[in-house]
């Protein structure tokens, strides 16, 4: 493998360690619906109440997201079977195939990336009076990069001798590379603390036992750097963090699927929501839970906070330290990137001069991707309705996944047969797109950025969704005796 390709090998370990396997953030189309049920509790948990709804079962769904501003598949080549291709950077045979179908932005703006694979698994919810409650199952796979150097991809894509950036002192500091896959079971409680004439209050949370499958993460607190050619590199600080718990032999980089779950957590969600109704009805009259109608709106307002908690990582999991350390490296092009233990050794001994002092502890931590959300929804007239969202993350430690902003206005069209969504957000604040999502019955499918499937712009990333449920209608009961129903669904 000649010094070129190993430079860029010395980076895709960094980027596509926490970058493998992914492919809406937030299923706009689906958590705003008037049917949303369960759903909505990702959003909001206090949404369960407000459903139109009474009993909503989730079959299956998915989820599907993946963003960034680093590189882009030019417009001209945007086509699917051009950007889903498995030889764009792999490893094979010792060598480093690479193919050029995409490039970088060129300017000085700091980077992000953003993956996120959700499936939804078995779910149920089902609401008494002024109590709803769900039980629900996830499969999450989220990877992120926050505040990247902008140096730091066009370097890898184009190679460590690359002229413009020699003899450049670059002084980068807090970024981070975080990537976590876990599995959640949920239990969610919503309760409407209050409600008379048209208004209500509404409290929700939801409670998470998490199971972590792999983690691990990279936080640079500061890197003081110069590279003099393709052999040399002066690091004049480094500070910097990390740690892993993978399922590979770290000496052979063989899979290793025992054991399974390599460490537990805990998380919360917690949300309020206040609900202007169009009608003091009260809902909470009638005895069985099919005849409680449902209490149309005006417009409401949300507020919720999601994903707080962390998961510990006790099992095959390494955390290392490289506190303060600099060195000026001769033969930086000798370094063997073939296990994970040999790079680390190998960075060990040239700043340490040994192959073990960066070792901290056998256990790591990383923190869910929390973020504070506010939401509004206004019920415009008959079946037309229009929401707004903005969510906005809450970072607390290096070690924790991020999620990037999102601002978007869902415009949408409902009745029980057929919904349709067209939603318009903003990704971090930077990156603009449309969306369509359409729900048959209880089947709902959608994108929030439909432009990436049309290629009609550069493709910096792209989402899809999926979710089939069944769920009973409030007011309408199949069957019942006399005086039973006081609201049938129409």
């Amino acid at each position: 493998m000649n010094c070129k390709h190993k430079y860029r090998l010395f980076w895709l370990i960094i980027l596509l360690f926490i970058f493998n396997g992914t492919s809406g953030q937030s299923m706009l189309g689906l958590t705003f619906s008037i049917y949303s049920g369960v759903s909505g509790a990702m959003v909001n948990p206090a949404f369960l109440t407000g459903s139109k709804v009474f009993v909503d079962i989730n079959a299956v769904g998915n989820i599907n997201f993946i963003q960034n501003d680093i590189y882009y598949v030019p417009a001209s080549e945007n086509f699917l079977s051009q950007i889903i291709r498995f030889d764009t950077a792999q490893i094979k045979n010792g060598d480093f195939k690479y193919s050029r179908n995409y490039t970088y932005f060129n300017n000085t703006k700091d980077k992000f990336f953003y993956g996120n694979v959700k499936v939804l698994g078995p779910a149920v919810m089902i609401q008494a009076g002024k109590h709803a409650f769900a039980i629900s199952s996830f499969f999450r796979s989220v990877h992120s990069g926050n505040n990247i150097p902008y140096e730091v991809p066009i370097i890898m894509y184009e190679e460590i001798s690359y002229e413009p950036y020699q003899d450049i002192n670059f002084n980068e500091k807090n970024y981070s590379f975080v990537t976590m896959t876990w599995s959640e079971i949920n239990l969610s409680y919503a309760y409407d603390i209050f409600d008379q004439y048209e208004n209500r209050l509404t409290f929700g949370a939801t409670v998470k036992g998490l199971f972590g499958h792999e983690g691990g993460y990279a936080s640079i607190k500061n890197a003081n750097f110069i590279i003099h050619d393709r052999k040399t590199v002066q690091f004049n600080n480094l500070n910097a963090e990390f740690g892993y718990s993978l399922p590979v032999d770290y000496e052979t980089s063989e899979i290793l699927l025992e054991p399974l779950t390599k460490g537990y957590g805990f998380g919360v969600d917690l949300g309020f929501v206040f609900t202007k109704k169009s009608s003091s009805i009260s809902p909470y009259n009638e005895k069985k839970l099919c005849a409680k109608p449902y209490s149309d709106y005006k417009y409401r307002i949300g507020v919720s906070l999601i994903d707080i908690g962390s998961i510990t990582f006790r099992k095959n999991a390494e955390k290392h330290v490289f506190d303060n350390v600099g060195l000026y490296w001769e033969e930086f092009d000798t370094v063997h990137y073939d296990g994970i233990n040999r790079i680390v050794e190998s960075y060990n001994q040239a700043f340490y001069g040994d192959t073990g002092t960066s070792y901290v502890s056998d256990k790591i931590k990383i923190a869910l991707p929390t973020t504070v959300s506010f939401q509004f929804d206004y019920h415009i007239h008959k079946d037309f309705y229009f929401a707004a969202i903005w969510s906005q993350p809450v970072k607390y430690q290096p070690n924790q996944i991020y999620q990037p902003s999102l601002i978007a206005v869902i415009p949408r069209y409902e009745t029980r047969m057929i919904g349709v969504s067209v939603p318009v957000s903003l990704f971090n604040y930077q990156k603009p797109a449309i969306g369509l999502a359409l729900r048959v019955y209880s089947f709902t499918i959608g994108t929030e950025n439909l432009g990436s499937w049309l290629g009609l712009s550069d493709f910096t990333g792209t989402d899809f969704y999926f979710s089939l449920k069944i769920n009973l209608n409030k007011g309408f009961c199949l069957s019942y005796r006399k005086g039973a129903c006081s609201n049938r669904y129409k």
